[in-house]
This record gives structure tokens, sequence and C-alpha cells, in this order.
């Protein structure tokens, strides 16, 4: 199960980069980090709590990293099992009620243009491209604690 890591950091970036790149191309600023802050800052109220749950998971997994670092301290594989799974499932979570959002959104507005609803677009990959990130780290650490086979 080595791959996982490699898959979630891909996939990850990959709608993270996609995320940004459409805000962007929306016409947000072209500094990366600035459209990232504006497309979590602009997320409705259920998206910003995924948000926060992503923190929460984020320093578990960071905790438990430096805990798999210190000597003599090994972490619970069932425990990075879970939380290499919980991140991307909240993130597709977030990405979903979002985009079914801006479904009913285009159906109100009878409107099909990707440059009004490409700011909608990025703000639901965003939570998706860091719940996988996330989620890789978790798998890289699970990898890590494995047992060589």
């Amino acid at each position: 199960m080595k791959i996982a890591p490699t898959a979630l950091g891909v996939g990850g970036a990959v709608f993270l980069v996609g995320a940004i790149g459409l805000g962007i191309w929306a016409g947000m600023p072209a500094n990366p980090l600035a459209t990232l802050g504006i497309l979590v800052l602009s997320a409705g109220p259920l998206t910003k709590l995924v948000y926060l749950l992503l923190t929460g998971l984020g320093i578990c997994i960071a905790v438990l990293g430096v805990m798999s670092l210190a000597k003599g301290c090994t972490s619970d594989p069932s425990l990075l099992s879970l939380l290499s799974l919980l991140p991307p499932g909240a993130g597709l979570f977030a990405t979903l009620l979002t985009t079914l959002s801006i479904v009913r959104a285009m159906q109100a507005t009878h409107t099909r243009d990707l440059f009004v609803i490409a700011p909608g677009l990025a703000e639901a990959l965003a939570p998706l491209g860091v719940g996988f990130l996330l989620g890789a780290v978790a798998a890289a650490l699970k990898a890590r604690a494995a047992p060589a086979a």
C-alpha cells in the first residue's frame, strides 16, 4: 500500500492547482496564496466547517508525524489508516455540497458560462485538494511505520 501516499499527493496537488488556476483565470489575484486565501474566506459556512475539520485533522497528523520521528515512539497503524481516509472524505463531502449549490444556482439563473461559474468551481475543488494532501501525509506516515516486507 505504498502507492497510496503518491496517488493521494498527486491527486491533491492536481485538484489544488486546478482550483487555484481556475480562480486566477476567473479574475482572482495572480498570487496563488492570495487566491487560496480568497477561496477559503469566500467559502460557504459548511465548507468553512470542513476547513476547520481539516485543520484539526492536519494538527493530529502533524503530532503523529512528530511522534513517529521521535526515537522509541511508534504511531498506531489503525489511527493512521483512519487519518488517511478522513481528510479526503471530508474534502469530497465539501466539494459535492458546493457543486450541488453551483448546479442549483445555474438552474435558477439560467447561466452556463464557465467564466461566471469558475470561482464557484474553484471554491468547490479547493477542499478536495487539501483533503487529498492531508491524506497523503497520513498515508506516508503509515507506510513509514509499517514493517518492511
